[in-house]
């Protein structure tokens, strides 16, 4: 997975509500479907506030950099792929107990999960359908295409 899918999945899965503003590409059958059941599912509260999802969503940027780090320094994931900003898990090197605890987790919320790792992922990554214009978090406009 690329790393700014990863980075922008993660960002989703700690404020779902937020998916409300991503443009549903129509090329991904139940997308929009989808999305509209997820943020009914995990509604915002008033304790959810904040003032600008794309402020947040840098700020997050060095701590998802640093676990990435600390993930590929693991060898949890392939340490070639992250320099080329791709993403790919080595299961057999995963201590047990965090797998254990990634499944429980993803147990409590298969839905958002299972739409945010195969879903989202779908969207084109790059240009003025990609992925940063849908969502709102980043800048496409110099995108080569």
């Amino acid at each position: 997975m690329p790393i700014k899918t990863a980075r922008t999945a993660d960002f989703f899965y700690c404020f779902p509500w937020m998916l409300k503003d991503v443009r549903a590409p129509r090329n991904i059958e139940g997308f929009a479907r989808t999305r509209n059941r997820i943020v009914r599912e995990y509604p915002q509260t008033s304790y959810d506030r904040f003032p600008s999802a794309r402020v947040v969503f840098e700020r997050m940027e060095m701590i998802q950099s640093t676990a990435v780090s600390a993930l590929a320094g693991a060898k949890m994931v392939d340490h070639s792929d992250v320099s080329a900003e791709i993403l790919t898990l080595k299961r057999a090197n995963v201590p047990d107990q965090l797998w254990h605890a990634v499944e429980s987790a993803a147990e409590k919320t298969p839905d958002l999960l299972n739409f945010l790792a195969v879903s989202l992922p779908k969207i084109d990554l790059l240009g003025s359908d990609g992925l940063f214009a849908r969502t709102g978090l980043g800048d496409y406009s110099y995108d080569v295409v």
